[in-house]
């Protein structure tokens, strides 16, 4: 009886071949082909464990395998082995919708929630800035108890709460509650909300004689969006600005360095530029420049533990640059650059590529960004930034007073 050849071995059979064949057709590049052949029998016994376990399946398992997801799998397996969180697998059909995403062009209503069993319902625990929820009234607490007309329970919850986020239909309808100011809950209501928004990377406000602003994230128009709340504090004639960072943990690297760029002057000193990302082999791979122009306001910087990535090399370049002081807790401490690397077989792959270098100071990657003035928060005022009001935002306090002291 004739029988296929496992998968496992047809890879495996496949890879030894090309890799003889490269390694054959660049002989003349002894480094090369030294690795190359060095390399050879860690992947073939890699390949090996995978032809094994393919027979297994082959021979044993009793239900039906899909070919499609196994190889998804494996690959997301494969790059989930570096125990790296920065790194990952973007199957080839999500990957129009992750670079979407990145650009700030998100799909679902602006819904983050949690299944509550006892309730069986869906707590809303975090509603996006500008989202069609936000816009539609919906907040934190609020208890979600259909989704498309489909009761809440503990068999859909997930798949319910994945909608909210990621639903490709026009519309969603949520039927939801929320606790009444002398006790109980309000009556429930319905709302059908539309799917699709662009985020919104900062929220702007005065507060009194400063000018606050919240960036959430970094996207290709958050520099823009800087630059208009700039604007209408200058022109309301306020020279002090309270830049809020907390909870940000971007890797978008490229447009928070846009940001900065709107704010520093040329980089003079040190690495010569805003920023430079430099390899595993201690290369140069990225050069981040300034301009000449730079803002004229006096800066506080707002950080805390939640404050990673590019959010905390703002943080740290101002200060660099002398242009702010830092209030808050001292940052996560995450400084690599992540870059996705598109697949010839379809999808890509996300990994840790380079280390950030500050302008002045030496990588915060691990070490975090310590603040100027320490003020310390405890979670539960952290859940809450940005809020509607500052009062009990001890960090916000610190740095107001810092610009009225004296006043």
């Amino acid at each position: 009886m004739s029988r296929k050849i496992p998968l496992g071995i047809a890879i495996a059979a496949a890879f030894i071949a090309a890799a003889f064949s490269v390694a054959v057709t660049v002989s003349v590049c002894t480094g090369s082909y030294n690795r190359l052949i060095r390399d050879l029998p860690q992947r073939t016994q890699q390949y090996a464990v995978l032809s094994e376990i393919d027979e297994v399946i082959r021979d044993h398992y009793y239900g039906e395998t899909d070919r499609e997801a196994i190889l998804s799998n494996m690959a997301a397996g494969y790059v989930q082995g570096l125990n790296d969180g920065q790194c990952f697998f973007v199957p080839q059909e999500n990957l129009a919708a992750y670079q979407n995403t990145v650009a700030g062009n998100m799909p679902g209503v602006g819904v983050t929630a949690v299944y509550d069993a006892a309730a069986a319902t869906l707590v809303i625990r975090d509603v996006a800035v500008g989202s069609p929820a936000a816009q539609a009234g919906l907040s934190v607490g609020d208890r979600i108890y259909a989704v498309d007309g489909a009761a809440v329970t503990a068999q859909n919850a997930s798949s319910l709460i994945d909608r909210l986020l990621n639903a490709a239909q026009k519309t969603t309808s949520v039927s939801y509650t929320r606790a009444a100011a002398g006790g109980g809950e309000t009556p429930r209501e319905s709302v059908s909300l539309k799917n699709g928004y662009v985020a919104q990377s900062c929220v702007a406000k005065t507060v009194g004689s400063v000018g606050y602003l919240y960036l959430y994230d970094f996207y290709p128009d958050t520099a823009e969006r800087f630059d208009e709340a700039v604007r209408s504090f200058t022109d309301a004639g306020i020279s002090s600005l309270i830049l809020d960072v907390r909870n940000t943990d971007s890797v978008n690297y490229e447009y928070a360095c846009k940001v900065i760029d709107r704010i520093v002057p040329l980089a003079a000193d040190g690495t010569g530029a805003i920023a430079t990302a430099k390899n595993a082999a201690g290369e140069t791979v990225k050069i981040y420049p300034s301009d000449s122009a730079a803002l004229n306001l006096s800066i506080a910087v707002l950080i805390n533990d939640r404050t990673a990535g590019a959010a905390e090399l703002l943080a740290c370049d101002l200060r660099d640059f002398g242009k702010a002081k830092l209030f808050g807790e001292k940052t996560a401490g995450e400084g690599m650059l992540p870059e996705l690397y598109p697949l010839d077989s379809g999808g890509a792959v996300m990994l840790t590529a380079a280390k950030i270098y500050p302008y002045v100071s030496d990588p915060y990657d691990g070490e975090g960004v310590a603040p100027d003035v320490a003020v310390p928060m405890v979670d539960t005022e952290k859940s809450r930034i940005p809020a509607d009001t500052f009062d009990g935002d001890p960090q916000f306090a610190a740095a107001y007073e810092f610009f009225n002291a004296g006043k």
